[in-house]
């Protein structure tokens, strides 16, 4: 192993997001490999032998060892290079705490993403059509999902606890892209609003500002009613199709 890592991404994707701000906030030395998921690069043969059989990012390379998922990659990064505590867990509990957001944030909030890929992102790779469904779909996982942060908030400022942590990036990163296409009307967020001050909390981290401006840009876009030309022709969000068959 060598002291770099190699990191590979694409900003508009939040688990790359999540990943890069934690590296940023914390110091690991890596080399930055921007992969052109607009393109499809990460739909190639190549790319999925050599990186990541499902195309997807974010990707860390380490020597001989590649590795994918951002759940995974977090934990690896804070054992390999001796993280503060409060990224991973600082003890036993801590640790599971932080890995028990990291499966609900799989099956949950992350499927919420849907929402925002549908309505702002389909259009570009597959042209005008009925995404209702899909859009349908992310609007409630991500319904469902926010009750259960607003709860955890109620008896801590952080989700795993009173200090940010990985699982904090994890989920602030789909509220960013949420934002960024004025996913969650005003009215909504007024039902939640530890969600919402913790969210502001978050936003005001200078790394957090320093990974997020290509998503409010394309987002911005987007609203507008700017096309983003794109060949690739699989989703950008994983685990966002509705069933078999739709889009993505």
């Amino acid at each position: 192993m060598t002291d770099t890592v190699t990191f590979l991404h694409h900003p508009t994707s939040q688990p790359c997001r999540a990943v890069h701000q934690l590296m940023l906030e914390t110091g690991v030395p890596f080399e930055e490999v921007i992969v052109n998921l607009m393109d499809g690069e990460n739909e190639t043969e190549e790319f999925k032998t050599t990186y990541n059989p499902t195309g997807q990012v974010p990707i860390l390379v380490d020597g001989d060892f590649t590795l994918w998922e951002s759940a995974a990659i977090g934990s690896y990064l804070a054992e390999r290079f001796e993280l503060p505590g409060n990224w991973l867990g600082r003890d036993m509990r801590q640790r599971a705490r932080i890995q028990q957001y990291s499966h609900f944030h799989s099956t949950m909030l992350r499927r919420g993403a849907g929402a925002f890929f549908y309505t702002r992102f389909a259009e570009c790779i597959w042209g005008p059509r009925d995404y209702s469904a899909e859009i349908a779909m992310g609007r409630y996982m991500l319904a469902e999902s926010m009750p259960i942060l607003e709860t955890w908030l109620e008896a801590r400022s952080h989700l795993c606890g009173d200090e940010i942590s990985f699982a904090d990036l994890l989920a602030f990163h789909e509220f960013v892209s949420h934002e960024a296409g004025a996913i969650i009307p005003s009215d909504e967020w007024a039902r939640f609003p530890r969600t919402r001050a913790w969210f502001e909390r978050l936003q005001q981290r200078p790394q957090a500002r320093a990974v997020s401006g290509m998503i409010m840009e394309v987002g911005a876009m987007r609203r507008a009613g700017h096309m983003i030309p794109m060949t690739r022709r699989t989703s950008l969000a994983k685990g966002t199709a509705v069933k078999p068959g739709l889009p993505g």
